[in-house]
C-alpha cells in the first residue's frame, strides 16, 4: 500500500478509510507504530486520532473484523486442503556449472489428514463424532449438587433416566 506523505492533518474522508485498510491487510500483519508511519504520522498522534475521532474507531473496530474475517476464511480453506488431501509438483534443477543440466517434475499428492478429518468430524457432527463417550451427569437437590456420576458408555441417557426416574420417587 501506499504511503500517505507527511502530515499531521487529519482528513475525515481519507484517513479512517486508510487507516481500516492497513488494519485489514491479513497478509501484511501491519503493527501500530508501522500504520502510524504509512499514515505519516507519529504513534501518538495515531492513538489522538482514534481518541478524538469516532470514524477512526469505528475503522478500526471494522479493520481489526476484516482481519479476523480474513483468517478465519484462510483456516477453512487450508482444514478443506487438510482434510480432503492435495496433490502438489515439485522441481528439481540439477545444475552444472551454473547452467541447468536437467529438470524433473514430480507430482506426488499429500493424503487427508485423519486428524483434521477427526475435528471436523467433532465440530460439525458432535452428536454422532464424539472424542470419548463419557458424560458426566450432575445431580442436584435443594440446588446443590447432590452427586455426580461419570458414564463411560453410550447409556449415559438410559442410566439418567434411571436415576431421575428413583429420584423423583424417592427410592
Amino acid at each position: 500500500m501506499k504511503k500517505l506523505p507527511s502530515t499531521t492533518k487529519y482528513d475525515p474522508l481519507i484517513t479512517p478509510l486508510k487507516y481500516e485498510e492497513y488494519l485489514a491487510d491479513a497478509r501484511e500483519q501491519y503493527s501500530e507504530e508501522e500504520i502510524a508511519g504509512l499514515l505519516g504520522v507519529a504513534p501518538s498522534t495515531l492513538q489522538t486520532w482514534r481518541d478524538r475521532y469516532p470514524a477512526m474507531r469505528e475503522a478500526q473496530t471494522r479493520g481489526r473484523e476484516r482481519r479476523r474475517l480474513a483468517f478465519v476464511k484462510e483456516a477453512k480453506r487450508g482444514l478443506f486442503k487438510q482434510l480432503c488431501g492435495y496433490d502438489v509438483e515439485e522441481t528439481r534443477t540439477v545444475l552444472v556449472e551454473g547452467n541447468i543440466k536437467e529438470q524433473h517434475i514430480t507430482r506426488r499428492h499429500i493424503p487427508a489428514n485423519v486428524a483434521a478429518a477427526i475435528f471436523v468430524l467433532c465440530n460439525m457432527s458432535p452428536e454422532e463424532w464424539t472424542r470419548s463417550n463419557a458424560r458426566t451427569l450432575d445431580f442436584e437437590e435443594n440446588n446443590r449438587r447432590a452427586f455426580t456420576v461419570k458414564v463411560i458408555d453410550n447409556t449415559a441417557d438410559k442410566v439418567a433416566g434411571a436415576i431421575e426416574g428413583s429420584l423423583s420417587t424417592g427410592g
